[in-house]
């Protein structure tokens, strides 16, 4: 009665750690948002004499997060901003645009705003941006709460003039987002592994002389045949 007993609470205890486990380690699936930006949406705003300046050519953003975020564990944001080859020379202009790299230098600042999840970096990222050069930026996620987070991340280009007079900043791409996070029965994921685990080594230890048993057995079986 004992040793059944003994085996079946063995069995439940390793279901229940080889769920806690799963739910620990699986990584979370991905979600991803793309947008293409025209030259028209990388533009200086004119001041009212002249062609636009402009980043000429067409640029692909994408963002890449976490569907669900586990309590406690580190996750990714991140935002990659990439020169599509749509056949622009350099000696073709869009009307009405005029090639912003003669007359400045260009950067690209990003920034994700979000209230009850740690974020790093905290503050705006900025990166030189070379003519055809791809960016990307990364956030570092982590969170002790559970919940449903509403965040906005901002993508702006800073226009430094060549002649040395006051940079210009416009933002050119704003996304809302939403950050999922959850815990499992109260458990933050480091919590849920080190339980699962104990769990399961518990329930390998209830069972040891039973599977060393079965081993004997086998063995014993092999050689008869």
């Amino acid at each position: 009665m004992w040793n059944k007993l003994r085996r079946g609470f063995a069995m439940v205890l390793l279901s229940m750690a080889a769920g806690v486990l799963v739910w620990a380690f699986v990584p979370a699936k991905r979600q991803v948002m793309m947008a293409t930006l025209s030259p028209a949406d990388m533009q200086l705003k004119p001041d009212g004499g002249g062609n636009s300046p402009a980043i000429l050519g067409s640029r692909l953003v994408m963002v890449e997060w976490p569907s669900v975020m586990r309590i406690a564990d580190r996750y990714w944001m991140e935002l990659d901003f990439s020169q599509l080859d749509d056949g622009l020379s350099l000696t073709e202009q869009p009307a009405g645009f005029s090639d912003a790299y003669e007359d400045y230098n260009l950067m690209a600042e990003a920034r994700f705003e979000v209230a009850g999840i740690r974020v790093e970096p905290s503050n705006p990222t900025r990166e030189s941006m070379p003519r055809g050069q791809s960016l990307k930026f990364k956030w570092q996620l982590t969170t002790n709460q559970p919940g449903s987070y509403d965040c906005t991340l901002w993508l702006s280009l800073r226009f430094l003039p060549l002649d040395g007079k006051a940079p210009s900043q416009q933002p050119v791409y704003v996304q809302k987002v939403r950050l999922t996070t959850t815990r499992l029965v109260g458990m933050s994921a480091p919590v849920a592994r080190w339980t699962g685990g104990v769990g399961a080594l518990l329930g390998i230890v209830l069972l040891f002389g039973d599977m060393i048993g079965w081993f004997r057995r086998s063995k014993h079986t092999l050689r008869i045949h």
